[in-house]
């Protein structure tokens, strides 16, 4: 399996040494910075067993704040981010004390999170003076990294973009993966099952359930930096419920049961739009129908299934 995953990440990292198509760069950029979102989702979700329907919002504030916090105070990208995520974490730990004091639970913990999301969303679209409204903000400020004997390089163009942006992903898979293989990790696995039975051997299940909502909450408010930089543009679209249902699909069908599995969700729902050319109410038909049918066939996920059969061959 290991051997696999490195034939595979050698593959990733040559495409672009294998293909001069700015579509295809741009629909695998895409994939990695959505699947940071739908990887730090999962951590709630698949592995915490908690449904929230916060993480469009967490991704549309780390968006916003990333930029604001760079263009207001002159700071680099990573600044930037890291002030967005400490917002991120704190809104996110003030709705996780309130939700989980009062025992919150699957559907209800659900609507709390997402009428706290759309709280957000409404403030974004009407604080004018600070976000434009519902126009938006267009940018052209870009990432940049320190390289040894080269200095500062900024990520402009498809290419750059294509491997700061795999970066990324493999650095928080990575991160997300030691979490969940810890004591920390087998917590939230242990509350998912049964939190009863977690509380009853001595688990503080409130204290597991806020850490995985803040820490998935803070990798939303990454993916909201990377993805805003990458289009140059942020608007409060970002933090509608359309972006919610997406990023549930994206962990249903590249799957729950591990920690990079959305990843493979992130790139179905990132294709789709550009291998299938129509109007956006069919495609949304289309994206109900896949999850409906990768729900009902395949539960576990694409990922989930495949690595079944490969127990059964």
């Amino acid at each position: 399996m290991r051997v696999l995953l490195l034939v595979l990440c050698g593959a990733v990292a040559l495409v672009p040494a294998l293909t001069a198509n700015n579509l295809v760069l741009s629909v695998l950029t895409f994939t990695f910075i959505l699947g940071i979102l739908a990887v730090s989702f999962n951590l709630i979700y698949g592995i915490t067993g908690q449904l929230t329907l916060f993480h469009a919002a967490a991704f549309g504030v780390g968006a916003y704040a990333t930029h604001l916090s760079m263009a207001h105070w002159s700071i680099s990208f990573w600044l930037g981010s890291a002030f967005a995520m400490g917002c991120v974490a704190v809104v996110s730990l003030l709705l996780g004390i309130v939700c989980f004091r009062f025992r919150l639970k699957e559907f209800y913990f659900a609507v709390v999170t997402l009428a706290f999301a759309e709280m957000i969303r409404l403030v974004v679209m009407n604080w004018h003076g600070l976000t434009n409204g519902s126009l938006g903000i267009n940018f052209n400020l870009k990432p940049s990294v320190g390289v040894p004997g080269v200095g500062a390089l900024v990520i402009e163009g498809p290419v750059r973009w294509y491997y700061f942006s795999l970066a990324c992903v493999v650095v928080i898979v990575l991160a997300y993966q030691l979490v969940v293989n810890s004591w920390i990790g087998n917590a939230f696995k242990a509350i998912r099952l049964n939190e009863d039975v977690a509380a009853s051997l001595g688990l503080n299940a409130f204290r597991y359930k806020l850490l995985s909502f803040v820490l998935g909450s803070m990798g939303a408010s990454f993916a909201g930096g990377l993805y805003s930089h990458y289009m140059g543009f942020v608007d409060p679209h970002l933090l509608d419920i359309n972006q919610s249902l997406a990023i549930l699909s994206m962990a249903l069908i590249g799957g729950t049961g591990s920690v990079a599995a959305p990843v493979v969700g992130a790139l179905v729902v990132t294709a789709l739009p550009h291998l299938i050319d129509l109007n956006a109410e069919w495609r949304l038909l289309i994206y109900g129908l896949i999850l409906i049918l990768t729900i009902l066939l395949m539960p576990q996920g694409i990922v989930g299934s495949l690595q079944r059969l490969r127990k059964h061959a």
